[in-house]
């Protein structure tokens, strides 16, 4: 059974100032989770006794009987599947799918380029205590890491468009579901993404290189959401917003690349995987690029403990920051970020206001031991991966993936690369010029090796969707099925992007550099 990423209250939910691609308001479709997520153990021991007493009172049991048909569950796991070809670059193909266990689903996803060129982004955004933060990640981040890439000519051209030219920063890719901000909302992402242009253009470095610009991204994206708490506003939904979306909390991981260049910047415990292929042995080789960021990573608590000296005992308890949340780095989160009289004055402020949305606010539980804060940042672990030939694909996804039982990272690269082999038997088959019988004939029974290996979804993360939730029927409807109030204690959201190479370009690219 999985627990939570985040123990403690307040629950937050947005209202109506981030909307969906439909226009409807995000407080109602988007970001109410303040329903079904269990506080406690206890509580949820209540809930699994009820569960399984419905079960053997009325109703057969849903892994011997399933309540849906084959159809049903591959129509489900396949509502928010997504691909894309990319021809003529590094990126062959990009494959993501979506599927919630929190209604809504906390997890976010994007994709796209740089503007007017062939660098691409990729990223998972994984929130708790809420979409809030998750959701102004999607819509920002990838900006903040274009402002921060640039050179003075570019950061020029931004400052003499005005706030308005920075939303031109990117081009989304057509598996991206960009979503609408609202005017008021939008004003304040543009006024401070055009100051982040500003202070990049007079702290700009010739020296700076590509991992201290996407941190100067992160750590900037994460100071403007706490900063914009203390926006001057008569709105008080607009407050309540700003509010929820620094209190709610994220983690991310990001993939950039720019040519044979791979960057992955890592905040939480999302993760990235490289697919490699060894044509000696035919055997598919997982190469993890990331590192969770929570209590199991004994460097993380080394990094956190000579922050906070002689305060281990007090901000670590079974393994959550003062027994609360899992990941050490994430998002938002300003509650481990601000010191207590700042908290205690938004608090006051927060009293006086009598939006519902800031009812949760106004008797803060801060930490009996909350002492020198911020004990939380958003400083991503950035990697370089150099791409050779031998590497296929890369798998970025989050801990919803890697949690679910049997899902290891060789696992995972295992079943991404058997899918590719039945996925290639289905193309034409044109033997190379002056190729021998015997040589055809070896080709020839790869062919039908891999045909056996064809999977029943033709995208990626879908096959990896339907692995995660079991391996039969039964199983796979049972976790579809559970009730909503159950759920998340069985998996949690799971969000993943797949990026395939092309291996003839990373040749050629490689034999003339």
């Amino acid at each position: 059974m999985l627990c939570p990423r985040y123990r403690s209250t307040p629950l937050f939910t947005l209202s109506k100032h981030i909307l969906n691609i439909h226009g409807t308001t995000a407080s109602t479709k988007v970001c109410n989770n303040t329903s079904g997520v269990v506080q406690n153990i206890i509580r949820c021991h209540s809930f699994m006794k009820m569960f399984y007493k419905l079960r053997l009172a009325h109703a057969p049991d849903p892994v011997e009987s399933p309540r849906l048909t084959p159809q049903m569950v591959t129509s489900i796991i396949r509502m928010n599947e997504t691909s894309v070809k990319q021809p003529g670059g590094v990126v062959k193909e990009v494959h993501c799918n979506q599927l919630p266990a929190n209604k809504p689903t906390e997890d976010r996803h994007l994709e796209a380029k740089l503007k007017s060129s062939d660098k691409y982004l990729f990223g998972v955004f994984d929130g708790h205590a809420g979409c809030a933060c998750a959701q102004t990640l999607k819509d920002r981040l990838f900006k903040y890491i274009a402002v921060a890439l640039s050179d003075p000519d570019k950061l020029n051209q931004l400052y003499q468009g005005g706030q308005m030219a920075a939303d031109d920063l990117v081009d989304y890719l057509s598996t991206a579901l960009v979503d609408n901000v609202s005017p008021d909302l939008g004003h304040i992402h543009r006024q401070s993404l055009f100051q982040f242009v500003q202070d990049s253009q007079d702290m700009y470095c010739v020296d700076t290189n590509i991992e201290e610009a996407l941190k100067n991204a992160f750590l900037r994206m994460d100071l403007d959401i706490s900063n914009e708490v203390n926006f001057p506003t008569t709105d008080e939904a607009l407050r309540a917003d700003l509010i929820n979306i620094a209190f709610s909390g994220a983690v991310s991981c990001v993939a950039y690349i720019d040519g044979l260049d791979l960057y992955v910047a890592n905040v939480g415990d999302c993760r990235a995987v490289i697919g490699s292929h060894s044509s000696e042995s035919e055997a598919w080789h997982a190469t993890q690029i990331t590192e969770q960021h929570d209590a199991q990573n004994a460097e993380e608590v080394k990094r956190l403990c000579s922050k906070h000296p002689n305060e281990r005992n007090n901000i670590l308890k079974d393994g959550r920051l003062f027994g609360e949340l899992m990941p050490l780095r994430a998002f938002g989160d300003i509650r481990y970020k601000w010191s207590k009289n700042d908290l205690r004055s938004l608090s006051q402020i927060v009293g006086k206001n009598i939006h519902p949305f800031l009812g949760d606010y106004r008797n803060l539980n801060i930490p009996k031991h909350f002492r020198t804060p911020p004990y939380l940042d958003a400083e991503p672990e950035i990697k370089h991966y150099r791409l050779t030939p031998r590497d296929r694909f890369l798998v970025i996804s989050t801990d919803g993936l890697w949690d679910s039982e049997g899902m290891s990272v060789d696992k995972v690269v295992s079943l991404v690369g058997h899918h590719l082999d039945g996925r290639q038997v289905l193309a034409h088959f044109h033997p190379p010029e002056n190729a021998k019988l015997g040589e055809i004939n070896t080709m020839l029974r790869k062919r039908k090796s891999g045909l056996a290996k064809r999977a029943v979804d033709e995208n990626v993360t879908t096959h990896l969707i339907r692995h995660a939730l079991g391996l039969e029927h039964g199983q796979i409807s049972a976790q579809l099925t559970l009730p909503e109030k159950l759920v998340r204690y069985y998996r949690d959201d799971i969000t993943i992007t797949v990026i395939y190479f092309d291996t003839d370009y990373i040749m050629d690219y490689t034999r003339k550099h």
